[in-house]
């Protein structure tokens, strides 16, 4: 049996593209495939095969139609192959559709010095959209991940009306006053599902101070994770402090889905 589909499957999840999973699940008389045999459906790609034909157009549509439903059911569908889809093979095909719907982690570095390239580095297994926002060039490395859409901006915090919502932002400039900016910017924007600025806890003390003279609210500026990272795991090195920032950022966003679960109406 084929096994190659298990590779692209783990593929797709580590680059947080959503698929469906189709198998074929039971067979009678003659059929173009055995039990077991897969195919991954995307919104725009295809990996393996069910049997070819008017069978596997009627699945891809439907596995298609899953994914534009963000349909998460393990549902089956049965297929005469003679008389309803015109195939000579004439026996009976049940298909199985698994979703595999991943909820999308955008993830804004601003800053490529060398904690933001480690956070970078830290990144590279999970899957997620990394955009990465500097105006010196010559900071980022000369080949990063295809998760990775660097941006090269002479104020970067231009860069901040064009994230889409609930991105994760983490502001680690070579520039206090632009760290500042930046942190305006996207409270101002009332959509970040973090704000994680680099600094020390006076550091911290004067951004909140200049906030609210700037007329921002208390809980507009508690947004902000200024030092970010763990508290307990403090540290200067580029590594750790790297580690440090994500074991809290993938904490804040396993509460927010803990949340976003139970507040779903029960069907």
């Amino acid at each position: 049996m084929d096994t190659k589909w298990v590779q692209e499957a783990a593929k797709l999840e580590k680059s947080g593209i959503d698929f469906v999973m189709v198998s074929v699940f039971a067979i009678k008389g003659s059929t173009p495939r055995e039990i077991g045999a897969r195919m991954l459906v995307t919104q725009h790609a295809i990996y393996g095969t069910v049997g070819g034909g008017h069978l596997e157009w009627k699945a891809i549509a439907k596995a298609r139609e899953k994914l534009s439903e963000k349909d998460s059911q393990t549902s089956t569908e049965d297929y005469p192959l003679g008389a309803t889809l015109g195939q000579c093979c004439g026996g009976f095909v049940t298909l199985l559709f698994e979703s595999v719907l991943q909820s999308p982690l955008t993830i804004a570095i601003f800053g490529a010095g060398h904690v933001g390239r480690a956070i970078v580095h830290c990144l590279e297994n999970i899957p997620c959209h990394l955009i990465w926002v500097d105006s010196r060039q010559d900071e980022f490395p000369t080949q990063v991940s295809d998760k990775v859409t660097t941006k090269i901006s002479d104020y970067p915090v231009d860069e901040v009306a064009d994230m889409p919502a609930n991105t994760f932002y983490l502001v680690l400039t070579h520039n206090h006053q632009l760290d500042l900016e930046l942190t305006e910017a996207v409270i101002k924007r009332n959509d970040a599902a973090f704000i994680g600025v680099i600094g020390s806890q006076t550091k911290s003390a004067r951004f909140r101070h200049k906030l609210a003279n700037k007329g921002f609210t208390q809980a507009q500026i508690d947004q902000m994770h200024c030092p970010m990272g763990e508290h307990n795991l403090r540290s200067k090195q580029p590594g750790e402090i790297a580690i440090s920032v994500l074991s809290q950022l993938l904490k804040i966003r396993a509460s927010q889905h803990t949340k976003a679960s139970a507040a779903m109406p029960v069907k």
